[in-house]
């Protein structure tokens, strides 16, 4: 008899379960609201949902958690949304932050916020910030 370990044979905890609920339920948000889509593998490229400038969290408190994961290459921070794009300098540093950073609660100026981490594509986090700069050219 071969025993197998895959990830319906893991037993996570209450919070490990609230946790991947939210994560999934924010996967969904960026998807439904804004057509952002997310993978299940590690790149170096993540989404940060509940770290935007729409949730009073500002670009340098953000940047300063986000740098404990690894060598951050690039932020976009979109004025008014709950959400953030960063790159790492490798997948590896990818990883490391989503391990290090996903679920945690920094402390942004009077609030606490969780940050839900997401691993994108490159041409997302682009066409994404394409279609941000777009908008914000618009608008002015």
């Amino acid at each position: 008899m071969e025993s197998s370990l895959d990830s319906a044979s893991i037993r996570r905890t209450k919070e490990e379960k609230k946790l991947l609920r939210r994560q999934i339920k924010a996967s969904h948000t960026l998807l439904k609201r804004e057509g952002i889509s997310t993978v299940s593998y590690p790149t170096k490229h993540l989404v940060v949902s509940n770290g935007g400038l729409g949730n009073g969290v500002s670009r340098e408190s953000l940047l300063q958690v986000l740098k404990e994961g690894g060598t951050v290459e690039s932020i976009l921070t979109p004025p008014a949304k709950p959400y953030a794009f960063v790159t790492y300098s490798s997948t590896e540093a990818g990883q490391n932050a989503y391990t290090l950073l996903n679920g945690r609660a920094p402390q942004c100026h009077d609030q606490s916020v969780t940050l839900h981490l997401s691993y994108v594509e490159k041409g997302v986090y682009l066409t994404a910030s394409v279609r941000i700069i777009t908008n914000q050219q618009q608008k002015n």
